[in-house]
């Protein structure tokens, strides 16, 4: 029992009486025993690595390499009973798949989507919503010379400089094929958007001394549709 009294009345003692610190204090209790109060300050925690989440209430984490096994998304945020499908994203991700065009490269991928959480019954749950796109024309030794020498123009060598590490086979995580996430979050933000009656089109207006003439299109009529039939012409004509 006085061993239990001590300690209760040294805990008191210890709120109440030594407010300072750095220094070594005496217990009113028991003047034979010291001991140091010390104000403890944490080092600042600093993780040198490559974000891949971003947003606030909507938040999106994109994931998946170039030539690994896929890429893919989770978004987290989404509202429930938003009616969603593969097929709404589909349709964003055909527009940017590789191999339209002379201009961009001719990897072929149909960069078909899988949701493989957050829906059901064709609506979103509230859940994180995870979605999925295999690699299919993986062609690792295609750069093979990169090894030894870094691609201009590419993120290899920042990359490298930064982490320490690089993926040689298509740049891994600074490949274009990251944005495929980004698609596919940003077809479900685009469905978000049309409850509260706001649309997001977007075209070029000009490439370097190529002008788009101002009287060509009418902003104020323009649809999604018509910058599809724009596009279809750009790639094939």
């Amino acid at each position: 029992m006085a061993s239990s009294l001590t300690a209760k009345q040294f805990l008191s003692g210890y709120a109440s009486d030594f407010t300072s610190f750095g220094f070594n204090q005496t217990s009113d209790i028991n003047p034979s025993l010291r001991f140091s109060i010390r104000r403890i300050t944490p080092k600042k925690l600093e993780v040198q690595a490559a974000g891949s989440t971003f947003g606030t209430n909507f938040r999106v984490t994109t994931y998946g390499e170039s030539h690994g096994g896929g890429v893919g998304c989770v978004i987290d945020g989404c509202p429930p009973r938003i009616p969603l499908s593969e097929g709404d994203m589909q349709v964003e991700l055909d527009r940017r798949r590789p191999g339209q065009s002379r201009i961009t490269t001719p990897r072929k991928e149909t960069d078909t989507c899988r949701i493989y959480s957050g829906v059901a019954d064709g609506v979103t749950t509230g859940s994180p919503i995870h979605v999925n796109v295999p690699n299919t024309d993986q062609r690792g030794n295609d750069y093979s010379e990169m090894a030894i020498a870094y691609r201009p123009s590419h993120a290899d060598a920042t990359y490298d400089y930064k982490y320490g590490v690089r993926s040689v086979q298509g740049g891994g995580r600074s490949s274009a094929r990251e944005t495929i996430g980004r698609v596919a979050a940003g077809a479900l933000a685009k469905k978000i958007l049309k409850f509260y009656g706001i649309e997001v089109i977007a075209y070029v207006s000009q490439v370097h001394k190529v002008i788009l003439p101002e009287d060509v299109v009418d902003d104020e009529s323009l649809t999604l549709d018509q910058v599809c039939v724009i596009l279809v012409m750009g790639i094939y004509f």
